[in-house]
């Protein structure tokens, strides 16, 4: 994966799995994969383009009412929150950070922007900035299933595996639909060296959207000695590859498996690549 910024995430597979009876019996090999939010904005920024009603959900941790004054967004706020909208259009995610920032000191309540700027901070590579806007926003809200989302996203970029799979688990209590959060589910899981077959359903309901879930599904049955099933993962990944570089090794090993012509500028030697 190539872009702007690169963001590397290094999720490491153990040689062997848990002898627990739930997971598979099977080695699974170490697998260099890089995560970008570059690859899915989309999914982590789930606040509106227009916050027309001027309103944003408010924390009622028991059962408060809470007074109308306190749910309206002033309308500077909102003014910065749409400019940072169109600085992300024009690609320019420091400035619509920037707007956010000052969306957020004029209504440090505006859970919305506390997401987006959490997204933007993830973008630029702070992950622990990030986290600390979805802690902000959890404070407001903790119910917000997408807010969890996004924080389970961010603790699995700084590699805090267990706390990630608990953040997804939470959140997909609240909205089971949430693709991102079975992505990061599944390959938090698996980080932990738990080839389960929960994380490997985790991956793969979510391999349309992640198309690298397909890299480590591939990994996985190649290591279980599933070579029809390796060949599906990988030509599954090659429908929207991500990366030039992951894209001609998936290629090769692909050819190589199936035993095809092999590519121009593949290996001589068949070899289990490692994809960046």
């Amino acid at each position: 994966m190539k872009s702007a910024v690169s963001i590397a995430l290094l999720l490491l597979l153990s040689s062997t799995l848990d002898a627990q009876p739930r997971r598979v019996p099977a080695p699974v090999p170490s697998v260099p994969s890089q995560l970008s939010p570059f690859d899915f904005p989309v999914f982590l920024d789930s606040t509106p383009s227009n916050v027309e009603s001027r309103r944003v959900p408010a924390a009622q941790p028991r059962g408060d009412l809470v007074s109308v004054s306190r749910l309206r967004i002033p309308a500077k706020a909102i003014r910065e929150y749409e400019r940072a909208q169109k600085a992300l259009q024009q690609n320019d995610v420091q400035a619509s950070a920037d707007h956010l920032q000052k969306a957020l000191h004029i209504y440090p309540d505006f859970i919305q922007a506390h997401n987006a700027l959490g997204v933007r901070f993830l973008q630029l590579g702070d992950f622990q900035k990030a986290l600390t806007e979805y802690d902000l926003a959890l404070s407001l809200d903790p119910g917000d299933a997408l807010t969890h989302q996004n924080r389970s996203f961010a603790l699995l970029l700084l590699n805090r595996n267990q706390e990630a799979e608990a953040e997804a688990r939470q959140s997909l209590d609240l909205d089971s639909q949430l693709v991102t959060s079975r992505y990061v589910l599944g390959r938090a899981v698996i980080a932990q060296a738990h080839a389960t077959p929960e994380a490997i359903e985790m991956l793969r309901s979510s391999e349309s959207a992640f198309p690298d879930a397909s890299l480590v599904l591939a990994q996985i049955h190649f290591a279980m000695g599933q070579t029809d099933e390796t060949i599906v993962d990988l030509r599954h990944y090659l429908r929207a590859p991500l990366n030039a570089d992951n894209k001609q090794k998936a290629e090769c090993w692909v050819a190589q498996l199936s035993r095809e012509a092999t590519p121009a500028g593949c290996p001589a030697v068949a070899t289990r690549p490692s994809f960046r």
